[in-house]
């Protein structure tokens, strides 16, 4: 399925030549009138061209019925708070030689393990977002950097259905028949969720999360209706999980289904303020999918399903769809007491019911014989779904199963809270990792985007190597 044939892929005036006439660069794609590079505000459409720089002095817009490409090689600086506010359709489509930029004005990047999270930047929210309408059927985002995003809806804005002033996602999309799709790009910086799918389609593949939220937000949160797969993602720094799955707010009768597979995620949960709110990776509300091949390192919390309705710390934990997961050859590494109690979130809390305040009921995320290390033979007697573990066997997996990044310090001589970027690491897997070949790949992506072309996905099937880089050379490209 393609979405090729709803726009004109090109015109002859897209095809570039070099100066030798047997050499011809790549074709970008083109649409309508071209975008003058200088100042940019207000309603625009056609086509932000290549290796360009726009300067972005008010907000954008991209009106209903319109679409706005932007061509490899675009730099889109933002000179204040300002928003794209996507009524029609966006496309953003660098490449791995000449990827697009959107940042702030000469906003550089504070990456050290020192760094105060209020003087750091990526935390403030100096540019808007991406907001798009329940009129936005496609926004697609391609070898994309945005930095520095997060600022809060103005009074003064344009509203748009589903958004209000104060809200500070990055990205915002929410057609529940339209496609989300973003591939091997970056997201740097947010202060709230930086992505908030309040439904529709979506493919998020092979991209790189840093520095997710100061003191919450998580970096992908899926709520009603969303569909679609989230895999070979690196995610560092998140203050709560990198991908979670709500059904909460579900406008009609799509279920939120959501795959979270091959994805690596290195320490989060840290800068959450409420406790028991995930800290990896989350399910709840009526949410359904499955979780496999999933590398979780130095988070604070595990893989979560809320498998019981209850009460935690006068917050309502409402149950996923238990009966529609499925789950396993998932990862953990900690070099903590604390994070290894954590593998499977225990969340006590004396109003509820239960041995030990944890329902007895319900299915909280279960060790699986699959998963690495392997906690069902380890268990104590009498273990429930949830429960401490409490054994000398669990304690000494401290610091044990190491996944041996090729560049990343482990155990980290630093708190996992300060190192929250990319910076100077490099977690492809070294040879003789225990993550090699370790993956389960009987299972199929959902697939309900609109794949190939330019406007289309490219989904990567599940790996046989734990997490989101692959010996083979597949999986993220970062």
């Amino acid at each position: 399925m393609s979405i090729a044939g709803v726009f004109l892929l090109m015109t002859a005036s897209s095809i570039m030549f070099s100066c030798k006439k047997t050499a011809v660069q790549q074709a970008y794609v083109q649409k309508g009138v071209v975008v003058t590079p200088g100042n940019i505000s207000g309603a625009i459409k056609g086509t932000m061209q290549a290796n360009s720089i726009y300067d972005v002095t008010g907000d954008i817009i991209v009106n209903a019925g319109d679409s706005l490409i932007i061509q490899p090689g675009a730099k889109v600086i933002f000179q204040g708070a300002f928003n794209f506010w996507i009524k029609g359709n966006l496309f953003s489509l660098g490449s791995s030689a000449a990827p697009i930029l959107f940042t702030y004005m000469t906003q550089q990047k504070v990456d050290n393990p020192s760094e105060a999270i209020a003087a750091d930047p990526a935390y403030v929210g100096l540019w808007g977002g991406l907001w798009a309408d329940t009129s936005c059927q496609n926004l697609v985002l391609k070898w994309t950097n945005l930095q520095f995003p997060g600022a809060a809806i103005s009074a003064a804005q344009p509203p748009i259905a589903g958004a209000s002033t104060g809200d500070s996602y990055d990205i915002f999309f929410q057609n529940p028949k339209g496609n989300f799709i973003m591939e091997d790009s970056w997201l740097y910086g947010a202060t709230d969720d930086a992505i908030r799918l309040k439904s529709g389609h979506f493919s998020v593949m092979r991209n790189t999360f840093e520095k997710g939220g100061p003191t919450g937000g998580d970096q992908f949160n899926v709520k009603g209706g969303g569909v679609g797969d989230c895999a070979y993602n690196l995610f560092i720094g998140c203050a709560t999980n990198g991908p979670k799955a709500s059904d909460k707010g579900q406008p009609g009768n799509q279920q939120t289904n959501c795959n979270f597979y091959n994805n690596t995620i290195v320490n989060s949960g840290y800068r959450m303020v409420e406790l028991g709110r995930g800290g990896s990776i989350n399910y709840e509300e009526g949410a359904k999918g499955m979780a496999y091949n999933n590398l979780i390192v130095n988070c604070r919390f595990g893989f979560r399903i809320v498998g019981a309705t209850q009460s935690y710390l006068g917050n309502a934990l409402v149950v996923a769809d238990t009966a529609h997961m499925a789950y396993g050859y998932n990862f953990n590494y900690s070099d903590s007491l604390a994070g290894v109690h954590q593998f499977y979130p225990v969340t006590p809390d004396s109003s509820a019911t239960g041995v030990g305040g944890i329902p007895t009921s319900g299915m909280w995320a279960r060790p699986q014989p699959t998963d690495i290390p392997n906690l069902v033979s380890l268990v104590p007697a009498g273990y429930y779904p949830g429960a401490p573990f409490g054994d000398p066997a669990v304690d000494a997996l401290v610091g044990q199963n190491n996944p041996k990044f090729k560049n990343f310090p482990l155990p980290e001589s630093a708190t996992p809270s300060s190192i929250s970027y990319v910076t100077g690491f490099d977690f492809h897997l070294q040879p003789g990792s225990p993550a090699i070949a370790k993956g389960f790949t009987g299972f199929q992506p959902v697939a309900s985007v609109p794949q190939g072309g330019a406007y289309g996905a490219t989904i990567t099937a599940p790996g046989s190597d734990i997490g989101a880089y692959q010996s083979n050379g597949t999986g993220n490209q970062h």
